[in-house]
């Protein structure tokens, strides 16, 4: 009987304590996805009827936000990534969009607007994209650099700080600018050495 007792209250706290509650049938956890892996093709439209694709951030840093409004670690991580974005607006080496996971796009307006945020945002009312990225848990974070290469992942097990947040963006800037430098480099040799 204490047996089934302490397990009731075991399940009842994993229970409580997730986010967003997830089907049972879910043998895997977090993200589908790993450092060095390629990002799989994808297309959402935002708020603002911008049409974003993986190929979008031409030669730029992206960072790509998974999340659900009622999520309450989304709604603790979204002010933070909110707070970078704002702070580096300015820098056109980089870019964010944010997918709402199974949300409706009036509900995400409305968080949208009751919290001030600007970040460019994009309801997904299914799991189609979400699920090319991850098994399931929001949020999650890719931090993704010019060759659509994930260079960090963050999730609901370990979210971002705004310094680690800034961190990665202006490290993974610094890494494209230099590859494109070399490419720049290599292509302007190959042009002019003899064949």
């Amino acid at each position: 009987m204490k047996k089934q007792f302490l397990f009731l209250c075991l399940y009842s706290i994993m229970f409580l304590t997730s986010c967003i509650s997830e089907p049972m049938e879910f043998t895997n956890t977090g993200s589908k996805l790993s450092i060095g892996d390629t990002i799989p093709e994808f297309q959402v439209i935002t708020l603002d009827q911008d049409t974003l694709t993986q190929d979008s951030h031409q030669e730029k840093t992206l960072v790509l936000v998974f999340f659900h409004t009622a999520c309450s670690d989304c709604q603790k991580e979204l002010p933070v990534i909110e707070q970078v974005y704002r702070d580096c607006r300015q820098d056109s080496l980089w870019q964010l969009i944010c997918i709402g996971r199974e949300e409706k796009a009036t509900a995400v307006k409305q968080y949208w607007q009751q919290h001030q945020f600007t970040m460019p945002v994009s309801p997904q009312e299914t799991r189609i994209v979400y699920d090319r990225f991850a098994y399931n848990g929001v949020p999650m974070l890719y931090i993704i650099d010019a060759r659509n290469i994930i260079r960090a992942v963050y999730s609901d097990q370990k979210m971002a700080s705004y310094e680690e947040l800034k961190e990665w963006i202006l490290k993974v800037n610094e890494e494209n600018q230099k590859d494109k430098e070399s490419a720049s480099f290599f292509q302007a040799k190959s042009l002019t050495s003899p064949l």
